[in-house]
């Protein structure tokens, strides 16, 4: 009954901050509809050719040279003569020389001007260029020596927004955890219950354990309403449902005491939030957020490897996609996390009362 009234408590409380609750949900949705709507499909890239594609079989080839989905890599427009562009137009491919067969040899010369300081711009144009004089060769030749064969991690290809909202969804995660941790915490602080805390004669941790249920409760709710707007966006659903809903529960419950052990030294709710804000979007990223850790250095790789995001969006990406994943390591992990997390608040809120009870 008495972890029953703590929650009780805890859930009424949610009127007292419902901008800050709201924001667990609208955070995440504004990160995925805003890069959904940048990237919800392929890039095409605006390009300058000189001639024209109806003189050129290499640029008709490149004007279907496309994506495995279906979208084309290349927008071409005809150039009105062959000089580098200026700071006003695109690039400019220039067929300097139609690439033909002659003999057992494949010869032409294609002049390539980029026109971006951008580094990744840059070096989008140039790989997708080889691409296409890659596409181009294979058509021309009879055979070849060379066969590319693709493994994929996944049983199909994922489209872009998908997998990166899957991914957001794990920053939902922790984002409500730590908000609704800490704000179950820093309540007290505004309403002045602090020493009501240390007279109670409940158990610190009974009312660490309620306040728990309760925070995992309200950011079941945050999570819901997330995966439903998600699921009218993208129709994914989860394939491994009740690892899922393990996943989501291990995920709130480590974040949800991680933010009630920094409630306890932070007084202000709108310093909470924005400290889980930016401590949610830190490990996010760190955890792989934005793709494979493997795209950077030791020091991030190292540094996933102590981060329970990084088995978090695996986990979770597996839950919805299937593929390769340290299925049993990646609970392991989290399991763990979650004992050191329950270990951290009921120490420090016990010695927190009774420092309270002290003054």
């Amino acid at each position: 009954m008495r972890i029953i009234s703590i929650i009780s408590k805890e859930l009424k409380c949610v009127k007292e901050d419902i901008s800050f609750n709201l924001a667990t949900l609208i955070s995440p949705l504004l990160f995925l509809l805003a890069f959904s709507l940048m990237l919800s499909s392929g890039i095409l890239i605006p390009v300058q050719t000189y001639p024209g594609s109806d003189s050129s079989d290499f640029l008709k080839s490149m004007e279907n040279y496309h994506a495995p989905d279906g979208t084309a890599y290349f927008e071409l427009h005809t150039a009105a003569e062959k000089v580098p562009p200026t700071n006003a137009e695109s690039n400019l491919i220039v067929i300097e020389q139609e690439p033909s067969v002659n003999g057992d040899l494949i010869t032409g010369e294609i002049t390539h001007y980029i026109n971006d300081v951008n580094e990744n711009m840059t070096k989008n144009f140039r790989n997708r260029l080889s691409g296409a004089i890659v596409n181009y060769v294979e058509d021309l030749r009879p055979s070849g020596n060379v066969t590319v064969n693709e493994i994929t991690m996944y049983e199909q290809d994922i489209p872009w927004d998908t997998g990166f909202g899957v991914s957001v969804l794990v920053f939902g995660l922790m984002l409500s955890g730590l908000v609704f941790g800490m704000l179950s915490i820093t309540s007290e602080w505004g309403n002045h219950t602090t020493q009501l805390l240390k007279l109670t004669p409940y158990s610190s941790k009974s009312i660490v354990i309620g306040k728990i249920i309760a925070n995992v409760m309200k950011c079941c709710v945050s999570g819901i309403a997330f995966l439903a707007i998600f699921f009218m966006i993208s129709r994914a659903f989860p394939v491994h449902l009740i690892s899922f809903v393990i996943s989501i529960l291990l995920v709130y419950g480590i974040f949800a005491c991680l933010g009630m052990c920094l409630g306890i030294f932070i007084k202000s709710s709108l310093t909470a939030f924005l400290l889980s804000l930016v401590s949610a979007l830190v490990l996010w990223v760190g955890g792989g957020g934005f793709g494979p850790l493997s795209y950077y250095g030791d020091i991030a790789n190292f540094l996933g490897k102590i981060n329970p995001a990084t088995y978090a969006i695996d986990i979770v990406r597996w839950c919805y996609f299937n593929g390769n994943t340290q299925l049993a390591g990646g609970f392991t992990i989290l399991g763990i996390a979650f004992i050191v997390a329950l270990f951290l608040i009921f120490t420090i809120f016990t010695r927190w009362t009774r420092r309270e009870e002290a003054m």
